[in-house]
């Protein structure tokens, strides 16, 4: 077995938010494997590949798998493609790493066209350029697997893992540069946003309630009570695509709509792009791939979204608008619940603002 001793101190006192997450691995050699995974908290390294890499390089591999842990990517899979997705999550890392300097090993997944690009803005690229067929295959030959036996303990503890090394990256001036659009840095005593969005939209995750068949609770007193026929969310998503929304934003703008459409399992969502004008309207249902047309550019003018809703046949329970707030807004209120998700807050005429932190 190697020593990483020698490296894991090159990196706390080169890189210390890589090498106080590095500090905490586990390490083990797994010969079955090509390189190197992660498996829980344990570095799992294949024996004879690592002793043809230099310290630079072995740097790398304990930073990539660092990072894995840390971003949380186990618990943001859902229900894409394991393969595909750790693809994408190594596209993310590995162009940081080397835009930071870290030297990487030979035949590492990189491709300089996914810099500053999320894991899920990544995978849907990647998803276009390969076929269900090969998807499939991969999937059937891929061993990897971050999840471990008690996963919110594990999380709990990245999460503290992650705060230690935020802290030490400060207090040095050492913090990696473009780590703030992969993991934000955490406000003291900020509300969860996430948390608000969810359990704001969860209020809209019943639809319509009947008597047939009747709720079975009080049902044996000959009390008849209405049951819950479904579980629906029906939702109204807007993106912001004036020109002063940047890529990064819109990106990331996308991976928390992906993320609202895995949290719920049934949904019909009317997705809208405007600037000063609709780009475009589109109706996805549960299990519909949903597409982004991302055109604009204007200036950016709220209140066509909301005439343009008002023109269809069923008004939403909840607007969702993704925007940075800078733009007219329409003169009236609507007559359904709008929640602003923007990356700072201001005074808005009407609706509640969910700051994206």
């Amino acid at each position: 077995m190697l020593d990483f001793s020698r490296v894991k101190s090159k990196l706390l006192a080169e890189y210390p938010y890589f090498g106080t997450l590095a500090s905490a691995l586990e390490i083990a050699v797994n010969n079955d494997i090509e390189s190197f995974t992660r498996v829980g908290n344990r570095f799992e390294y294949r024996e004879d590949f690592f002793q043809t890499l230099n310290d630079n390089q072995i740097a790398f591999s304990l930073a990539n798998v660092s990072l894995h842990g840390v971003l949380s990517h186990p618990s943001r899979i859902g229900s894409r493609s394991p393969w595909l997705w750790y693809s994408a999550c190594d596209h993310a890392i590995n162009n940081l790493l080397i835009d930071n300097g870290f030297e990487p090993p030979s035949k590492i997944t990189y491709d300089p066209r996914f810099r500053d690009k999320y894991a899920e803005e990544i995978y849907e690229m990647l998803l276009d350029t390969i076929t269900r067929e090969e998807l499939n295959d991969k999937d059937s030959d891929s061993r990897r697997s971050d999840e471990t036996p008690d996963e919110k303990l594990e999380t709990a503890q990245q999460e503290i893992l992650s705060r230690s090394a935020l802290q030490k990256g400060e207090a040095m001036k050492r913090l990696p540069e473009g780590l703030e659009r992969l993991i934000p840095l955490q406000k003291r005593g900020v509300v969860d946003w996430r948390s608000e969005l969810r359990d704001t939209i969860g209020g809209y995750y019943v639809s319509d309630y009947t008597l047939i068949p009747p709720s079975k609770k009080l049902l044996y007193e000959g009390i008849y009570l209405p049951g819950a026929h479904s579980r629906h969310l029906e939702l109204a998503i807007a993106i912001d695509s004036s020109g002063s929304v940047d890529e990064v934003l819109l990106s990331r703008f996308i991976a928390e709509i992906e993320s609202i459409t895995e949290l719920f399992g049934s949904y019909t969502i009317e997705l809208l792009v405007c600037d000063e004008r609709i780009r475009s309207r589109e109706r996805f249902e549960s299990g519909e791939r949903i597409t982004y047309t991302l055109t604009g550019g204007g200036g950016t003018d709220f209140t066509p979204v909301f005439e343009s809703i008002t023109e269809g046949a069923v008004l939403p329970k909840v607007l969702l608008y993704f925007t940075d707030l800078d733009g007219k807004f329409p003169p009236y209120e609507p007559p359904y619940e709008v929640l602003w998700i923007a990356p700072g807050r201001i005074d808005v005429p009407f609706g509640r603002v969910i700051e994206l932190l």
